[in-house]
């Protein structure tokens, strides 16, 4: 067992599959006490030692009623993990803005939300851990995906500025940023509406790239494996790449730009 992470009050969101049921369970195990957030409690699996809470985190009024809810039974939260999200495929000319909204409602304003939620009890206690949920697209483009890839970029942002924010308070904001991940993300993506057949070949093959992605992807207990890391060491960095994030995360600060670029493209199968 952790000691770090001993009875520590820990909010995870988004944990009905995936990186964040790993999340929650790995935080569990290694001694933290955790709550974990679904849309709906009664068609969640149950994880062992995690507290399911319902939270909607596109909702003020359903945050709020879950953070004070945990702060009644445990105190307030000493460890935020965002994972909440879903991906948004099609290309950017195909893309309303209304589903644009939709996906940042989630991705980056929930974020937002849950972190202002718990912020004050973190300030008031003196301490406290908040890491965002990220993705290599968080620093790099998503051809097809470009909406989910600018609201990690966000996310991104938003965290470091943060950090620089709190860090007073004696809490600290960070990201983990995983690449390709065996989840259920491409099950629970949604697609933008509009189809032009100008993007459809290209559209088909980065779809395919993706899927391809993920079922060779990272095990979720990897990405797990980086939360623990990020809120239980003493002196915590901004970025914490996961699996094969750290091969990109590596190539994007110091391969040329041209190279960068047509690795980008060759990967997603990019004329």
């Amino acid at each position: 067992m952790h000691s770090q992470l001993k009875n520590k009050t820990t909010l995870v969101t988004g944990v009905s599959s995936g990186i964040g049921r790993e999340i929650a369970q790995l935080l569990a195990t290694r001694g933290a006490r955790v709550f974990g957030t679904v849309r709906n409690p009664k068609s969640a699996k149950p994880i062992h030692g995690v507290e399911i809470v319902r939270m909607d985190v596109t909702d003020d009024a359903s945050v709020s009623a879950a953070v004070q809810n945990i702060e009644q039974k445990a105190g307030p939260v000493q460890l935020l993990v965002n994972n909440a999200g879903y991906a948004l495929t099609g290309a950017l000319e195909e893309t309303s803005i209304e589903e644009a909204r939709h996906q940042f409602e989630t991705n980056f304003f929930g974020v937002l939300r849950v972190t202002n939620a718990v912020l004050p009890g973190m300030r008031q206690a003196g301490h406290g851990r908040i890491v965002n949920i990220s993705s290599v697209v968080g620093f790099m483009p998503a051809p097809y995906m470009g909406i989910y890839a600018a609201s990690k970029h966000a996310v991104e942002g938003y965290t470091w500025t943060l950090d620089h924010e709190v860090r007073e308070f004696g809490v600290r904001a960070v990201l983990v940023e995983p690449a390709y991940t065996k989840s259920k993300i491409s099950q629970n993506e949604k697609t933008a509406q509009t189809a032009l057949k100008e993007y459809a070949v290209q559209r088909q093959r980065m779809r395919e790239a993706v899927q391809k992605g993920i079922e060779h992807g990272d095990e979720p207990l990897l990405v797990a494996e980086a939360v623990c890391l990020a809120v239980t060491v003493k002196t915590p960095r901004m970025r914490y790449p996961a699996g094969k994030g750290v091969l990109l995360s590596r190539l994007r600060r110091f391969a040329p730009a041209s190279v960068f670029d047509r690795g980008i493209r060759k990967e997603s199968r990019l004329a």
